[in-house]
């Protein structure tokens, strides 16, 4: 029967696996290669330093979701999150205003797999 406490083994190794998505998110976002010869170079470099200078701002129990996520999906999320960051600043939906703007679209996911679980 589960009581929906965590041990204290169980908690370190949330800290531990939302720490790491955490490193591996701004290093993923560093990494990102802007073309310099792309149109939207300048709107892509200005998106990449918004998300970057805002991760913090981030909840941490969102970012324990999404490494929860990303550790169901072997990697799967951290894949598509490095796509979407070679996007960004390429049109008006692509444009966003901070990391938590940036990591949203997730949220509709860990709901979903939140519902699933609870059925």
């Amino acid at each position: 029967m589960m009581t929906g406490e965590m041990t204290d083994a169980e908690v370190a190794d949330q800290i531990e696996r939302a720490d790491r998505f955490i490193a591996d998110f701004r290093e993923m976002i560093a990494a990102t290669v802007v073309d310099p010869a792309s149109a939207c170079a300048d709107e892509q470099r200005r998106g990449l330093q918004r998300i970057a200078a805002t991760v913090d701002q981030v909840p941490y129990v969102t970012m324990c979701n999404l490494s929860n996520l990303d550790a169901a999906l072997r990697g799967g999320l951290m894949e598509v999150i490095e796509v979407r960051l070679m996007c960004v600043g390429a049109g008006p939906t692509l444009d966003y205003a901070d990391a938590a703007a940036f990591l949203a679209g997730y949220e509709t996911v860990i709901e979903k797999v939140r519902r699933r679980r609870l059925q």
